[in-house]
């Protein structure tokens, strides 16, 4: 050990310093971790989207479902990039056409351009999401 680590505990200091415990404080608690973590099709926490996600999914939490309803049609994503969801998803529509909405939602035309709900998959890292009834799907 150095000089300077003399006492690794910060007890009676003879700089006055406080243990790794005091400055440390709350980092990395928010006290909401077991909400955030949630199970496969669980309550989300509110987004950047204007409209909140009905459901939270990550790769890590293994293969799930999603089916919207009303006003429930929002599926938030925890861990995955933009270019990851392009790259896996898959709709079973035919002649829809991807598009970004301003507030960060990603959803689907018509080919009249008009808003769209939308069914698939995508698998991410080996873990697979199956949906339906989806009109906009965000990135948390």
């Amino acid at each position: 050990m150095s000089a300077d680590h003399e006492n690794p505990s910060g007890r009676h200091s003879p700089r006055g310093g406080r243990g790794w415990q005091d400055l440390a404080g709350s980092w990395g608690r928010t006290g909401q971790a077991a909400a955030t973590r949630g199970r496969p099709g669980s309550p989300c926490p509110a987004g950047k989207a204007e409209m909140p996600p009905a459901h939270c999914w990550a790769p890590a939490e293994g293969d799930a479902t999603f089916t919207g309803q009303p006003a429930q049609d929002v599926l938030a994503l925890r861990g995955v990039t933009l270019t990851q969801l392009i790259i896996a998803i898959n709709v079973l529509e035919p002649g829809l056409s991807l598009h970004l909405d301003g507030d960060g939602g990603l959803g689907f035309n018509d080919p009249s351009g008009a808003k769209s709900r939308f069914s698939g998959s995508l698998t991410i890292r080996g873990a697979t999401l199956r949906f339906a009834g989806v009109t906009t799907i965000i990135l948390v």
